[in-house]
């Protein structure tokens, strides 16, 4: 996944997820979860992904690769009305969700 300012793309660099202050929505602006100090949190409060330079919350830090080559990106399509933010739970650990896989099942 990649973060782009105001969205998450996936590997193709095609929008996959919008953020808005520090929470995460599908593309059609259900709340899935949030995006704290390069922490991606799915909607149990457990962490799916972080970027390289996230700050604490991490349950443990794996091995980490080499960056692959940001891909061309497209356009971005229009937001959408983003639904209320629920309750957020207390920290969990690791997700048991596939980051790859998460936002297509939303």
């Amino acid at each position: 996944m990649i973060f782009d300012s105001d969205c998450i793309r996936n590997n193709r660099g095609t929008v996959v997820a919008w953020i808005s202050g520090n929470s995460i929505y599908t593309l059609k602006g259900r709340h899935c979860g949030w995006f704290e100090n390069g922490i991606l949190f799915d909607s149990s409060n457990d962490v799916i992904g972080f970027l390289r330079d996230s700050t604490g919350g991490l349950p443990s830090v794996p091995g980490i690769g080499g960056t692959p080559g940001t891909p061309g990106f497209s356009g971005k399509p229009g937001r959408p009305g983003f639904s209320g933010v629920p309750g957020r739970p207390g920290r969990g650990g690791w997700s048991k969700e596939d980051l790859s896989n998460f936002f297509n099942k939303q």
